[in-house]
């Protein structure tokens, strides 16, 4: 089995005070593709334990055994990321054997690593690399998008107050990691 490397090595900058950057490697992460609104959508969802966001956009999270913390990303109406599921893939292999359940599930961790940006002037710093609104009433909490960041293709989403995560292709990461220095350099 090959080991799973991170792209930026766990790099961390800044202070949660003003702007905080670090890396979160390795968080499992599956690709679900199904039909929203059947019966298999219903099943998925009961095997998961947890709800499957109904619209684009959207993220929910949940629970997972062993105390972790899961999030399902509404990428398209099809089309749903579980990151944080170290399980997801296990609980799903008895409905793929069932003929009545057609949904593709993909494990793709070694895709993408995951930047977490914090602190309360986080905003200016994306800002200066994401077109996007991020502004409360337009991308609130629980919200997730997809763009370009200094021409990287990112998955962009709103945790909490303040925080936001931005899961990026391995191979673009160290690009972009040195972007979003380059935009904080005034906070940090």
């Amino acid at each position: 089995m090959i080991a799973k490397e991170s792209p930026l090595e766990g790099m961390n900058m800044g202070t949660v005070a003003t702007v905080a950057i670090r890396e979160l490697p390795g968080l499992h992460t599956i690709d679900l593709r199904l039909a929203p609104g059947t019966p298999t959508q219903a099943a998925v969802a009961e095997a998961l334990g947890m709800d499957l966001p109904g619209q684009p956009g959207q993220t929910l999270w949940g629970s997972v055994s062993g105390g972790g913390e899961a999030h399902a990303l509404c990428l398209a109406p099809d089309w749903w990321l579980i990151v944080g599921f170290q399980g997801a893939e296990q609980k799903l292999a008895p409905l793929l054997l069932k003929n009545h359940y057609h949904f593709g599930v993909v494990d793709v961790s070694g895709q993408r690593t995951t930047i977490e940006l914090e602190g309360p002037k986080i905003r200016e710093v994306l800002a200066h690399l994401w077109d996007q609104d991020l502004r409360e009433k337009s991308f609130p909490i629980a919200s997730v998008s997809q763009g370009l960041m200094a021409k990287a293709p990112v998955i962009v989403c709103h945790i909490a107050p303040f925080r936001y995560r931005v899961m990026v292709r391995s191979s673009f990461a160290l690009h972009l990691w040195k972007a979003l220095i380059d935009a904080a350099e005034e906070w940090v």
